[in-house]
């Protein structure tokens, strides 16, 4: 039993348990940005997927959601204005080899190519 144990615990060491309570940090740190200056009606998804900090955003009530749907222009905009800004704690938590994208979802459904790169629209800033 106590053999047992002591695996257990060497294997959580192993496995880096310190780089999971920062990646937990991180994607607690964007849900609270997001939250903070996304409409509060909109729901926010956030977690890691792929190396990156994904966050899934459902415009509510659906009539709005469905506008900007269909109109990806403004779609991309109202996402890109959520992006965190270049001095916000989450860019430290992330790190450079890792990005933000935010990505639309409107009645359960995604597209990829709608995401948008926060660390693209951040350079594109300055």
């Amino acid at each position: 039993m106590v053999q047992l144990s002591l695996l257990a615990l060497f294997a959580a060491i192993c496995l880096g348990l310190p780089a999971g309570a920062v990646e937990d940090r991180a994607a607690a740190a964007l849900s609270r940005d997001l939250i903070e200056h996304a409409p509060s009606t909109w729901d926010v998804r956030v977690r890691w997927r792929d190396g990156q900090l994904l966050a899934t955003i459902t415009p509510q009530p659906y009539q709005t959601a469905f506008e900007l749907w269909y109109a990806p222009a403004k779609m991309i905009a109202a996402l890109r204005d959520l992006c965190p800004g270049a001095d916000a704690e989450i860019w430290s938590l992330v790190g450079p080899e890792h990005d933000i994208v935010l990505e639309p979802s409107v009645g359960g459904k995604t597209v990829p190519g709608a995401r948008v790169s926060c660390r693209k629209a951040k350079l594109d800033r300055s």
